[in-house]
């Protein structure tokens, strides 16, 4: 499985579409909402799910744009819900914007270890806070999306609100004793890794 990623923007966030058949989602549409837009119109594919990793804008923006054209189910933890409407919580205003889900989008508020159908398997959400409360990683036919969880040669920042140094530490451990070293990994920044190249980044950890 192969996502078509998206990230020419100004915080080298990545976006990803996944498609079955006519139907996509996305997760983490961030700064990439017209690309991505573009892309669906001309695949002719019918959005069912936006996943977000955390409740950050530069993750969350343009839920909005596509709402415009499309019809679909947001998909985020429970303790990230707050962000979609708490501008302290997303940090809109870093960006000199502003961030605020509208009243009819439909929201799941998912938890650790639930499954969400699509296609012919599921999406496993892992709960990994650390850089939020509510940050996950979505668990996709043996790929990870891994949000601002874990980076190629890096981990997420623990400073903003909602991080927690200890819980970032125990989420990485989570990742690296329960996944294989051939598991791919997308971040929500930079470049594709794998579980087996930042195993030797964080050696200390998986032993624990």
């Amino acid at each position: 499985m192969k996502p078509v990623t998206f990230n020419q923007n100004i915080a080298n966030q990545n976006s990803y579409l996944i498609t079955y058949k006519n139907k996509a989602l996305v997760i983490d549409p961030g700064f990439n909402g017209e690309a991505i837009l573009t892309t669906i119109a001309n695949k002719q594919l019918l959005l069912e799910m936006v996943l977000i990793t955390h409740g950050h804008y530069d993750h969350l923006r343009d839920v909005r744009l596509l709402a415009t054209k499309h019809d679909f189910l947001l998909v985020i933890h429970a303790d990230d819900y707050p962000n979609l409407v708490d501008t302290s919580l997303n940090y809109a205003t870093s960006f000199n914007g502003s961030f605020q889900i509208k009243q009819s989008q439909r929201v799941l508020q998912v938890k650790d270890n639930e499954t969400i159908a699509f296609g012919t398997g599921n999406i496993t959400v892992l709960h990994t806070p650390g850089h939020t409360r509510g940050s996950v990683c979505y668990l996709i036919d043996g790929t990870l999306f891994s949000g601002d969880t874990l980076f190629c040669g890096d981990a997420g920042r623990t400073d903003l609100a909602g991080g927690s140094p200890k819980m970032m530490k125990e989420s990485l451990i989570r990742l690296f004793h329960g996944l294989t070293n051939e598991t791919i990994v997308y971040p929500g920044h930079e470049e594709m890794t794998s579980i087996g190249a930042e195993r030797g980044h964080y050696l200390f950890l998986s032993h624990r």
